[in-house]
């Protein structure tokens, strides 16, 4: 068992544990001018749970919280009752190809990418005033080298790819339903970016948003693939040439 995941998972878990603390004390110390929030902060904490970017951070505290607990189970070498330790790991990898790398490459890249264009569709300079910018970075740059990091010193089982599409598109509708939900019924978008468009442009322009986060899914596969399909590839060759050296000695 190699220690990299090990210690990753335990450095995760640890940063999460520190990050929901300091993002704790300080929401209940901005509480107490709850009178003068401007409205774009008072619009961000009333809908906290239901920002994309604030459920890629529990799915990833829970996903990494998870990979310890089995790192521990596999260290105790516990009995694996009714397959429970195998499938708890299958259930890490299908979590993590099918939602947590993806939404992860997701919320960081894109996040980045309209904060460059305009930060103001996506997190208003006002923001500056009540959250740390530390804390805008863990929310949407430590995410990505996380999973990344994840991949690197972890292979996943990688579902098949309809299937992988099939969870992340039917994940991306319910989120996505939620959004409008919350539209219909305050009359006002999560997003500043949304605000700019009519109701029907912008619900063209959630579908459509659809298809490119679909990118997201497959540039995790992509990755999978050039990281343990070519150390797949050298430990066959490598397992070839054993045998030929094997067969070439007992010949002799």
């Amino acid at each position: 068992m190699s220690v990299y995941p090990i210690l990753l998972h335990t450095v995760a878990c640890g940063w999460y544990v520190f990050f929901w603390n300091q993002i704790l004390d300080s929401f209940l110390t901005t509480t107490k001018d709850k009178g003068e929030w401007h409205p774009m902060y008072q619009n961000l904490v009333e809908f906290r749970f239901r920002f994309f970017t604030n459920w890629n951070l529990i799915m990833q505290t829970l996903y990494f919280s998870g990979c310890l607990l089995h790192d521990i189970m596999k260290i105790l070498n516990g009995p694996n009752w009714l397959n429970l330790g195998t499938k708890f790991q299958n259930l890490l990898s299908a979590s993590f190809a099918s939602l947590i790398l993806p939404t992860g490459i997701l919320v960081s890249v894109t996040f980045w990418i309209f904060y460059g264009i305009d930060r103001e569709v996506v997190y208003p300079k006002i923001l500056d005033n009540y959250i740390p910018i530390w804390h805008n970075h863990g929310m949407h740059t430590v995410i990505l080298p996380l999973v990344f990091a994840e991949l690197m010193t972890t292979k996943h089982r990688f579902l098949p790819v309809k299937v992988l599409i099939t969870i992340f598109n039917s994940f991306m509708f319910f989120y996505s339903t939620i959004l409008l939900v919350t539209y219909l019924k305050n009359d006002r978008w999560l997003y500043p970016l949304l605000e700019k468009f009519s109701l029907p442009v912008a619900i063209a322009i959630i579908l459509c948003f659809q298809f490119v986060f679909a990118g997201s899914l497959f540039a995790g596969v992509f990755i999978q693939n050039q990281v343990w399909g070519e150390k797949k590839r050298k430990e066959k060759g490598e397992n070839r040439k054993t045998v030929e050296k094997s067969e070439n000695v007992s010949s002799f």
